[in-house]
């Protein structure tokens, strides 16, 4: 079986049905995916009051950016520390002469 095989599955979001075609070794992320969303939308309509259900999933969108966009830049610090000290690293290894 090919890593990239192709398969269908239905996801329940807001109670609504989406068909989705993903590579087969995803289908994981797919899961947790839909249950994560489905969680956070059941807390936030427990916290705010909505009409539609469009009102909440914008909620939970937005929330999902801010915490990425948090993490990225996280990343993004993490990043910055630690390429010069990798680059000690190697000037330091580069150094050493093992024969």
């Amino acid at each position: 079986m090919a890593e990239d095989e192709r398969i269908k599955i239905r996801l329940e979001v807001a109670q609504r049905h989406y068909d989705v075609e993903i590579a087969r070794n995803t289908e994981v992320y797919y899961r947790k995916a839909e249950k994560i969303i489905n969680d956070t939308i059941l807390q936030f309509s427990k916290l705010w009051t909505y009409n539609d259900h469009q009102d909440i999933l914008a909620k939970v969108l937005i929330d999902f950016v801010v915490k990425w966009i948090e993490n990225e830049e996280r990343l993004d610090e993490f990043d910055e520390e630690l390429i010069p000290k990798m680059e000690e690293l190697k000037a330091l290894t580069d150094s050493i002469n093992i024969d």
